[in-house]
């Protein structure tokens, strides 16, 4: 790929970054490099948030109808780039082709979701105690809503957000992660192409933590939409504390399988596979724990590790593959020292628990999917996000210790149970503190439309991929109109 001399996107316009600085993507199966962008500084920050409020009267004045016609448009666009989309991911931050493929159809639903809220009412009309007096609620738009994201679902989780601020009547300022810069670049051009005025969605591709404190913390942003680590979180929602500013945050998880004794084990085998190796556990909801009632404990493990040994890792573009590289080379050195950690307090290796050397990618970042027991739900690697291809199997003796293991951590994004009871399916729904509940399914099986998001510190109690995204995009206005 050539050096982007025009990665950013403000006010209508693709330029460069202000400042001299550089950095490279890479491909993390081959530590190739991929292609060269600027780092976008303050100045460009300013640039863009300026160009959403001048955009801003006028978008927010255009027909909710017209808005979501705009998303149906981008729909179409995305469509028609589906295949360089998703392998541009792939190539970017390494997850197999099919799930950036997944990726690139979930955001496609998701847009048509959305485009669909702009024929939907937002407001409510209410019965007053007065007589010759209506009063009715309608949602207005906040302004320029900052959104950032990471690099492991590089559109997907960007665009439950941006969908949700366009169609509401708001202007986008987008920060991506760095190392997902050319995703970013393609499906910012898709809006484009689908006809999103000037100003109103603006990239800042490149950009590093300063422009993502400078862009979290600007006086001229409304609202805040941040996906990414907890302590990041923290630090976004003390900096808008201080303005006032509204934040949405989707932050870290800890998420377990429950699997008791009445379960279908090869269902369940199923759905902890899935859920802790896609996306190589580069996942907020992956699945880093498995309880298992001792009495089924050993048979559950036997079919797990013979699944783990079918699995075949390489570069994600490769269609016999099934398990890409971590994302960076640092994130392969995160894991595999929180790994080692673990057996130094007394894990047990079951499979895996290494990093992989591949002979035809030598520089990869590569670790073996990864059981350990003997873990207990105080370990560190019980409590610990690895988001990494690693599971600890905590034993338990029943189902109350099982939800005690499930809610032992700090955070509360998604858990799961297998079961054949309702009885238990019933409890597990009311005693699983977390912000979604499965039975009988993977802890990362979302579907658009139904709200999503986490409890403690796995988010601030606002949800997306859902009209409960309005929640932080509009403000609620009253109206008492007397006659």
């Amino acid at each position: 790929m050539k050096e982007a001399s025009s990665a950013n996107l403000i006010g209508g316009a693709w330029q460069g970054t202000s400042g001299l600085t550089r950095f490279e993507t890479r491909d993390p199966a081959t530590g190739n490099r991929l292609e060269g962008y600027g780092v976008s500084s303050a100045a460009d920050v300013d640039a863009a948030v300026d160009a959403a409020r001048l955009a801003f009267p006028t978008w927010r004045r255009e027909p909710a109808p017209a808005r979501g016609r705009l998303l149906h448009r981008v729909a179409q666009e995305l469509e028609a780039v589906k295949d360089e989309l998703a392998r541009t991911m792939t190539l970017e931050m390494g997850k197999v082709l099919t799930e950036s493929l997944g990726e690139v159809d979930a955001t496609i639903a998701s847009c048509r979701f959305m485009a669909g809220e702009g024929l939907r009412a937002l407001g409510e009309v209410l019965p007053s105690a007065s007589a010759n007096r209506t009063i009715m609620t309608v949602r207005e738009p906040v302004g320029v809503v900052a959104c950032i994201t990471p690099w492991n679902f590089p559109i997907a989780l960007a665009a439950y957000k941006i969908f949700a601020a366009l169609v509401s009547g708001n202007c986008v300022v987008w920060k991506p992660a760095p190392n997902i810069s050319g995703s970013a670049l393609l499906f910012t051009q898709a809006l484009v192409r689908a006809g999103a005025p000037a100003g109103v969605v603006n990239l800042l591709s490149g950009g590093g933590i300063d422009a993502g404190r400078r862009l979290s913390t600007h006086p001229g942003v409304d609202a805040v939409a941040f996906t990414g680590s907890t302590a990041v979180g923290i630090e976004i929602a003390e900096a808008c504390a201080r303005t006032l500013t509204p934040v949405s945050l989707e932050l870290g998880g800890k998420n377990a399988i429950i699997v008791l004794e009445d379960s279908d084990l090869s269902l369940a085998a199923n759905g902890i596979m899935q859920s802790a190796f896609a996306t190589s556990g580069q996942r907020c909801t992956a699945a880093s724990r498995v309880i298992v009632q001792r009495s089924v404990r050993e048979p559950l493990l036997a079919e797990l590790l013979r699944r783990t040994e079918q699995l075949k890792l390489g570069h994600g573009t490769d269609a016999a593959v099934n398990l890409g590289p971590l994302a960076t080379p640092a994130q392969l050195d995160r894991v595999a020292s929180l790994v080692t950690a673990a057996v130094q307090a007394g894990a047990e290796v079951l499979s895996g628990g290494s990093r992989a050397e591949l002979a035809e990618y030598p520089n990869g970042s590569f670790y073996q999917p990864t059981f350990l027991g003997g873990v207990r739900a105080t370990d560190a690697i019980a409590r610990t996000e690895v988001f990494g291809p690693v599971v600890a199997v905590i034993d338990v003796d029943d189902y109350e210790q099982a939800v005690a293991a499930n809610n032992s951590t700090d955070y509360g994004l998604s858990s799961s149970i297998y079961t054949q009871s309702l009885h238990y399916a019933h409890r597990a729904a009311t005693d699983l503190h977390s912000g979604v509940v499965y039975v009988n399914s993977g802890t990362s099986a979302a579907e658009s439309g139904v709200p999503f998001g986490g409890m403690r510190l796995s988010g601030n109690g606002h949800r997306e991929v859902s009209t409960h995204a309005f929640d932080v995009m509009t403000e609620l206005k009253s109206v008492y109109m007397s006659f």
